[in-house]
């Protein structure tokens, strides 16, 4: 006699393979991953417990504890790269303020979260659909955050701004300058093709006298004069690839003959 084949007592349609829910991989890593960390929560806590170090299990609890955030969010967090960096970005800032806030003060963890939050601006923010709509405040509320940050880093060291604005806002004024004329260079004219070499070599250039600057303010607020210590070669390397720029800019036949495919003899 052949078993028949038994139908639940409330029978229910199935939703589509795919849809909903987690397979049977991850729902195995899941229980894997709740498995491990209850037994590694267990014997941490014993081991403290026992040892008479109970009131210092604090961190070797809430890390991992956090691991195991950090694993759940990129398993069951929607794979898209704006989600997955901004929860991955939260978790480390709780982890940074976690291990830091174990004597129940905060230091050192405010710039690393400060930094986190920054490249999430910078990085993030961007790629985000309806922030993507408005480059040009996008581009100030960056700028903007970069230099609250280094502003943060000031105070933090000494207490009150003193590098800040003779170092920090004249350097930053010397890169604005120099993006945005790449931008009106480049991208803000109309054309079918922009040479990718010119963006590049306009890139370091901008980069350069960037860090030239830097240089220049920092001797200017340090030592009172205007010079520059470490920073020559570059400025002369920025000079150079200007004056490249613009010949191949201005001459046609200097253009032809460096993005000609012919041999030269």
């Amino acid at each position: 006699m052949s078993e028949q084949k038994k139908e639940p007592l409330f029978p229910q349609p199935m939703p589509p393979q795919g849809t909903g829910g987690f397979n049977k991989t991850i729902k195995g890593i899941v229980e894997l991953i709740v498995a491990l960390l209850l037994v590694s929560e267990f014997t941490i806590f014993f081991s403290m417990l026992f040892s008479g170090n109970l009131a210092y299990s604090f961190v070797p609890l809430f890390c991992p504890f956090m691991a195991a955030v950090i694993i759940a969010i990129a398993l069951a967090a929607k794979h898209t790269y704006p989600m997955q960096v901004s929860l991955h970005s939260l978790a480390v800032i709780v982890l940074l303020l976690g291990l830091d806030a174990s004597d129940w003060t905060l230091s050192w963890s405010l710039v690393c979260v400060g930094a986190i939050l920054v490249f999430w601006i910078v990085a993030v923010l961007p790629t985000i659909r309806n922030a993507a709509k408005k480059p040009w405040l996008l581009a100030i509320f960056s700028i903007a955050s970069a230099l609250g940050y280094v502003a943060f880093l000031n105070w933090m060291a000494k207490g009150t701004l003193t590098w800040f604005l003779p170092v920090a806002i004249p350097t930053a004024l010397v890169f604005l300058v120099g993006f945005n004329l790449m931008w009106l260079r480049f991208f803000k004219k109309t054309r079918l093709r922009t040479p990718l070499a010119d963006v590049i070599f306009f890139s370091i250039i901008v980069l350069f006298l960037t860090i030239s600057a830097t240089d220049l303010f920092s001797t200017h607020y340090l030592l009172g004069v205007w010079k520059l210590r470490w920073s020559v070669s570059l400025l002369s390397a920025a000079i150079i690839l200007s004056v490249f720029l613009a010949a191949v800019s201005l001459s046609r036949r200097v253009r032809r003959y460096f993005t000609s495919q012919n041999k030269h003899s």
